[in-house]
């Protein structure tokens, strides 16, 4: 029977323990950093929308790409009432 890689069940479970106690040490602050994680992916996907605002010839398109960039201001404003209140 094949062994794998050369790595012991022993180096895994340490490994996933590890990644457990690295979720963890987060404690109380796990909400925030959530929030944080969610601004994140909010601006890139504002920067991408702005981008294919850009290069859209098309005014259906462009409609569109415009409500979806109000539709993500809105939610990254709402982000930001929620951290600052």
């Amino acid at each position: 029977m094949a062994r794998g890689w050369g790595r012991s069940e022993e180096d895994l479970g340490a490994e996933k323990e590890q990644a457990r106690e690295g979720r963890g040490s987060a404690g109380g602050h796990r909400p925030e950093a959530e929030r944080e994680a969610l601004a994140r992916g909010l601006r890139l996907s504002l920067a991408r929308v702005e981008e294919q605002l850009g290069k859209s010839p098309s005014p259906a398109r462009r409609q569109a790409l415009e409500a979806a960039r109000t539709e993500l201001l809105e939610r990254l404003a709402k982000l930001d009432e929620k951290r600052s209140g």
